[in-house]
C-alpha cells in the first residue's frame, strides 16, 4: 500500500512539473521580443520628384516590437542593403492593425504628414522604380536574415522602366502600389506577389501621385 502510494504522489509531481514547462512557452504570434509576426508593405510609391513612401502593415491582433525588423533596399541591382547604404534599423512599437509609413524626407507634405519616419537620403525609400526593397526580421542568432516581404529582386536590374506588375509594364516606377485586401502577409517570392494579370497579382496599380489611400486599408 505505501509503495503504491509513493508511486501515486510521484506521478502527480511529474504532471505539475510539466504543466509548469508547457506556461513557459511563447505563443508564437504574440508579436513580443524574439518573436515575428508577418508584417507586410501594403503600399509603395513611386512618384515624381521625392515622393517615395513604403507603408507598412501589421495584420495581427498583437502589437509588435519593431525592433525585431529592418528594411532593406538595393541600388541598380546590388544586394540587399547595398553594403549598408540602404539598411534601416526599426525602433518602436507598431500596434495591431496598424500602420507604419516610412517616406523620402523630401516627399510631399501630403505625405510626410502621415509618415511615421522621413528619412534623408541615402536611404531604402530612394528608390527610382528599378531598386528593390524589402522587410526583413530578426533570426535566432540575432540577425537579420528571414525576409517576410519583397517589392523587386535584389542583386537583378530590370532596367529604368523597372518592374512589371498586374500585367502594367514598369509598374514599379511611376505608379503607386497597393496590396489588394485580401492579402494578410507578406510574400518573399516577387514573381508570385507581382503576378502577370489583375487577377494573379497581389497588387492594384495606381496612378502616379495617387496617394489617396495611405494611411488606411
Amino acid at each position: 500500500m505505501k509503495r503504491f502510494f509513493l508511486i501515486f504522489i510521484l506521478f502527480l509531481f511529474a504532471c505539475s512539473d510539466s504543466s509548469d514547462d508547457s506556461s513557459d512557452i511563447s505563443d508564437p504570434n504574440n508579436g513580443s521580443d524574439g518573436q515575428l509576426i508577418n508584417l507586410f508593405f501594403s503600399e509603395y510609391a513611386e512618384g515624381s520628384s521625392n515622393n517615395k513612401y513604403v507603408e507598412i502593415y501589421n495584420p495581427s491582433s498583437s502589437s509588435v516590437n519593431l525592433s525585431n525588423y529592418q528594411i532593406k533596399g538595393t541600388n541598380n541591382g546590388t544586394a540587399w542593403g547595398d553594403n549598408g547604404e540602404r539598411e534601416l534599423a526599426l525602433t518602436g512599437t507598431l500596434a495591431a492593425n496598424s500602420f507604419y509609413i516610412i517616406a523620402a524626407d523630401a516627399a510631399d507634405q501630403a505625405i510626410l504628414d502621415k509618415a511615421n519616419l522621413a528619412l534623408p537620403y541615402e536611404s531604402p525609400v530612394h528608390y527610382n522604380g528599378n531598386d528593390a526593397v524589402a522587410i526583413f526580421g530578426i533570426d535566432s542568432s540575432g540577425n537579420y536574415t528571414v525576409i517576410l516581404d519583397v517589392i523587386g529582386v535584389q542583386s537583378s536590374d530590370p532596367g529604368p522602366a523597372g518592374w512589371n506588375v498586374a500585367g502594367v509594364t514598369g509598374a514599379t516606377k511611376d505608379h503607386t502600389l497597393v496590396r489588394k485586401s485580401s492579402i494578410n502577409k507578406g510574400n518573399s517570392n516577387w514573381e508570385n506577389s507581382s503576378g502577370t494579370s489583375t487577377s494573379n497579382s497581389e497588387w492594384e496599380v495606381k496612378d502616379i501621385d495617387d496617394w489617396t489611400s495611405l494611411g488606411s486599408r
